[in-house]
C-alpha cells in the first residue's frame, strides 16, 4: 500500500505546484497599463478619433472642385425613305464642378469637422476615465475578496482546530457528543463559507480579466494591499478643480460650439451661392459606324470646351431660412440649460462625495481599531476556552464577533478607496494619476 500513498502524495503537491505556477502576480499599475492598451471600449474610441481626424480637412468640407472623366457613347439611328442612318459619336470629357462661395460654410463645416474631432477625442477620454475607474474598483475588489478569503480561512482553521480539541476531550473522556457534534457543525458552517468566498473570487478576477480583454485569464494575485485613504481634501479646491478638468464638462462646452456653428450655417443661407463648372470633350466619329462619315469629318477628332459661372441667390422660400435660424437658436438655448442641469448635478454628487469620503475615512479608523480590539477579545478567549473557563456557546460568538469585524474592516477600506477614486475621477485627474503610460493624454 505505501507505493499508492506515495503517489497520491506526489500527485497533490503536483497539483500544488501547478495551481502555484498558474497565478499571476500583478500590480494595480500592471493591470491599468494592460486595460489602457487591450481594452475594447478604448480600441474602439481609438478608431472613431482616428475616423474624425480623417474627416477633419477641407476636402470633406467642400473647399475643392469634383473632377470627373470618362466616355460617352451615343448612337443615333434615323429612319429615311433610303432605310435607317445611324451616327456613333464616342466622346471621351474631363468635367470640373466648383462652388467658389456658399455663405461661408466651407469653413463652418472645417470648424464644425475640428470640434467634432475635439468632442471624439473628448468621448475618448470620458471612456478612458471609466476604464481606469472600473479597473482600480475591480483590482481592489479582487485584493477585498482575496483577504476575505484569508479571513475565512483563518476562521475554518480555528474551527477545525476546535473540533479537533473537542474530539480528543471526548476520546479522553472528557467531552461529550454533544460538544462535538456542535463543533463539527461550526467548522463545516466555516467551511461552506470559505467555499462560497473561493468562487466569489475567482469571479471577481473574471471581471477584471473582461476589462483587460484577456481571455485565458490566469488567477491574478494581486501584489498591492488594501490600505486606507486618509487624504485632507479641501471642498474649494475639488469644486475648482471639477470646474477646469471635469471631463463631461468640456465635452459640454464642446456640444455648445458645435451649437454655434449649426446657428452660423443657417445664417450661411441667406448669403448667394457662387458657382464655377466646366467641360472639355474629345468628339470621335468611327468611319465603320457611321452611315454619314462624310459629313461628319469637319468635327471628327475636335475638341470642345464649354465653362460656366453662376450665381444663385435665396430671393424667399417660405421664410424657411429664418425658422431654420430660430430652430438652431433655441437648441443652443437648451444646450445652455443643459450644461446649467449638469453643473447643478456635478456640484451635488460633489458635496456628497466629498462627505461619504469624510465619514468612510473615520468609518476606516474606527473599523480597524475594532478589529484589534476583537482580535485580542479572540486571542484571549481561545486560551480561556481551552482552560475551561468559557463554554463553546460564548466561543463561538467571539469567533463570529472576529469574522464580522474583519470582513467589515475591508468592507470599509474597500469603500473608502472606491470614495476616493470618485472625488478623483470627478475632479478630472484620475488619468494624471493612474494613467503612466500616456495613453489618455487629451485636450
Amino acid at each position: 500500500m505505501k507505493p499508492i500513498y506515495i503517489y497520491i502524495i506526489l500527485l497533490f503537491l503536483t497539483s500544488i505546484l501547478v495551481d502555484i505556477s498558474a497565478q499571476q502576480a500583478i500590480t494595480l499599475e500592471e493591470a491599468i497599463s494592460t486595460g489602457l492598451e487591450n481594452n475594447y471600449g478604448i480600441r474602439i474610441e481609438k478608431s472613431n478619433v482616428e475616423i474624425a481626424k480623417k474627416q477633419n480637412n477641407w476636402q470633406y468640407a467642400g473647399a475643392y472642385p469634383s473632377i470627373s472623366i470618362g466616355p460617352t457613347i451615343n448612337g443615333t439611328y434615323n429612319e429615311r425613305s433610303e432605310g435607317f442612318n445611324k451616327t456613333v459619336l464616342i466622346q471621351p470629357s474631363l468635367r470640373l464642378n466648383w462652388v467658389l462661395f456658399n455663405g461661408f460654410t466651407v469653413r463652418i463645416n472645417k470648424s464644425r469637422f475640428g470640434l467634432l474631432e475635439s468632442l471624439s477625442e473628448g468621448n475618448s477620454v470620458l471612456v478612458i476615465e471609466n476604464t481606469i475607474q472600473a479597473i482600480i474598483l475591480g483590482y481592489y475588489r479582487i485584493v477585498l475578496e482575496k483577504e476575505r478569503l484569508n479571513v475565512m480561512k483563518e476562521v475554518m482553521d480555528l474551527s477545525k482546530d476546535r473540533y479537533d480539541y473537542v474530539k480528543n476531550r471526548k476520546n479522553l473522556g472528557a467531552g461529550t457528543t454533544y460538544e462535538v457534534l456542535q463543533a463539527k457543525t461550526a467548522w463545516l458552517t466555516d467551511k461552506s463559507n470559505y467555499l462560497n468566498q473561493k468562487m466569489i473570487y475567482r469571479s471577481a478576477m473574471r471581471e477584471l480579466g473582461y476589462l483587460l480583454a484577456l481571455k485565458d485569464i490566469a488567477e491574478f494575485v494581486p501584489a498591492d494591499t488594501l490600505a486606507p485613504v486618509l487624504n485632507n481634501y479641501t471642498l474649494a479646491d475639488l469644486k475648482s478643480k471639477m470646474e477646469s478638468n471635469n471631463r463631461t464638462l468640456k465635452n459640454q462646452y464642446l456640444n455648445l460650439a458645435l451649437l454655434d456653428k449649426n446657428i452660423a450655417m443657417e445664417k450661411s443661407a441667406r448669403y448667394p451661392s457662387v458657382s464655377f463648372s466646366g467641360s472639355s470633350n474629345y468628339n470621335y466619329y468611327p468611319e465603320n459606324l457611321n452611315d454619314n462619315y462624310d459629313n461628319l469629318k469637319s468635327i471628327n477628332k475636335k475638341f470642345s470646351f464649354y465653362t460656366t459661372f453662376a450665381v444663385s441667390f435665396n430671393v424667399y422660400n417660405g421664410n424657411r431660412v429664418q425658422t431654420n435660424i430660430k430652430i438652431a437658436e433655441m437648441e443652443r438655448e437648451i444646450g445652455n440649460i443643459r450644461l446649467a442641469d449638469m453643473k447643478h448635478q456635478l456640484n451635488n454628487r460633489l458635496l456628497n462625495m466629498y462627505d461619504l469620503f469624510e465619514v468612510r475615512k473615520e468609518l476606516a479608523i474606527v473599523a480597524h481599531e475594532n478589529l484589534e480590539t476583537s482580535k485580542l477579545n479572540l486571542e484571549i478567549s481561545t486560551e480561556k476556552y481551552k482552560n475551561g473557563v468559557i463554554n463553546s456557546f460564548n466561543f463561538r460568538d467571539v469567533q463570529r464577533t472576529y469574522l464580522t469585524t474583519a470582513l467589515y474592516e475591508l468592507t470599509a477600506l474597500y469603500e473608502l478607496i472606491a470614495s476616493h477614486i470618485d472625488l478623483v475621477r470627478l475632479t478630472g485627474g484620475i488619468i494624471t494619476e493612474y494613467d503612466n503610460t500616456g495613453t489618455g493624454s487629451g485636450k
